[in-house]
């Protein structure tokens, strides 16, 4: 029996279960670029998988757990290579660990390499009966319906996870909350994943190079993240030139934008500012407030990129010119906002937020990439500014105490 096709969400796990169900001897290959992985099956129980991801191998996982020291696993490896032996094996032969051990941890090997499995959004699978071979194999019997209720699990505790951390691009910092080590207390895997947020690598990045798997190092992320200890770096997306109707380098401008507005209307009226935007959205040409129906401005960038993007894909008619619309919109919507602040809080709260919005505006100019995005952006904002400044009598000159620019993009 040969299957072969596309799968998305949950149908993988339909697969599994067929196979069980029908007791098949041999092996699935599961693929989606680059990644890849492969499943035994002995008359319908999975036996074996393997995969290309390094936290599935079963040397990283006793050595992450402290089974065995980097110096044992790195001996053992090589004795394995140049002998043509399982690793396992070889760390039984040479006392390191049990045969009890060996099970146990190459149980939770191909537990994970599942779980991962069937967290993959979509993907190619092929599935070939064979003859299998197991004689150098360390097998296992796994409950595939026990491993599928797991995996939901898994599924429903991450669609969570990524409310809070939305994509896997986004980049983290220390907060600078707590003063020394002595005062957080993390396990291991904890601290493992701690020392790799420095404010440059993304979320992916931090699960490459810890070696976990994703939906560990999201629960790691979260937890960090609720303790205050690590929060969001916000920072300009560097756009090299225009690339087609991508629009997270708009979303990203604008979002810097409304925190500088935001951060000045909250100075002077504290939890009332959201107000002030919602009831502005409401004047709003009516395909552009449908597009921001569920934006907010106290969401994340991607977040608000996610939801920008699903409004525009629902809408029946659609300019071409995605960019322009939404650079015509976002305008249109700082104006109202503007205005809506003047008559609550007269000028010198408007001026104030027009110096703050000159800084963002002058810190895009200096360090973003040229783009016909970023000089359309720059340019009606500047005038925008200027009419604000002419309609409402204000003057060009600071009133507000300096403050560093870079103190804008704390929040």
């Amino acid at each position: 029996m040969n299957l072969q096709g596309d799968f998305e969400g949950l149908t993988l796990a339909s697969i599994l279960q067929l196979l069980c169900n029908d007791q098949k001897t041999g092996i699935l290959t599961v693929t989606n670029g680059e990644d890849s992985s492969r499943v035994f099956f002995d008359q319908g129980t999975i036996v074996y998988a393997t995969s290309h991801l390094k936290q599935s191998r079963l040397g990283f996982l006793m050595q992450n757990s402290g089974v065995i020291s980097g110096q044992q696993l790195s001996k053992c490896l090589a004795y394995a290579r140049d002998n043509k032996l399982h690793l396992g094996k070889v760390l039984v032969q040479k006392g390191y660990i049990s045969e009890e051990t060996l099970k146990k941890y190459n149980t939770k090997q191909v537990e994970l390499i599942l779980y991962d499995l069937l967290l993959w959004e979509k993907g190619k699978f092929e599935y070939k009966d064979d003859r299998l071979n197991l004689t150098n194999m360390i097998v296992t019997q796994l409950n595939p319906m026990k491993l599928i209720l797991e995996a939901s699990r898994r599924i429903d505790e991450l669609s969570v996870l990524k409310k809070v951390i939305p994509s896997d691009k986004l980049v983290f910092k220390m907060s600078g909350k707590v003063r020394s080590k002595e005062e957080i207390k993390l396990n291991a895997n904890e601290w493992r994943v701690l020392s790799l947020i420095d404010g440059t690598r993304s979320v992916r990045q931090v699960i490459t190079e810890s070696a976990y798997d994703e939906f560990a190092v999201y629960k790691i992320i979260f937890s960090v993240i609720s303790s205050g200890l690590i929060e969001q770096k916000q920072e300009v997306v560097q756009v090299n030139g225009d690339d087609g109707n991508n629009l997270s380098g708009i979303l990203t401008m604008f979002n810097d934008i409304f925190k500088a507005i935001e951060k000045n209307l909250s100075a002077e009226i504290g939890e009332k500012t959201m107000e002030i935007f919602k009831e502005t959205q409401s004047d709003l040409p009516p395909d552009f407030k449908t597009i921001l129906m569920d934006y907010r401005i106290e969401n994340q960038k991607n977040s608000n990129l996610q939801v920008v993007e699903t409004a525009i894909a629902r809408l029946d008619t659609f300019p071409d010119n995605q960019k322009d619309f939404l650079i015509k919109g976002f305008v249109a919507y700082c104006s109202l906002i503007l205005k809506k602040a003047f008559d609550i809080l007269g000028k010198k709260p408007v001026n104030n937020i027009l110096i703050d919005i000159e800084k963002v505006l002058d810190y895009i100019n200096k360090y973003q990439s040229s783009s016909n995005d970023k000089d359309r952006i720059v340019t009606d904002l500047n005038a925008l500014i200027s009419r604000t400044r002419a309609d409402f009598n204000l003057s060009a000159k600071n009133t507000k105490g300096k403050k560093s620019l870079f103190s804008l993009f704390s929040r």
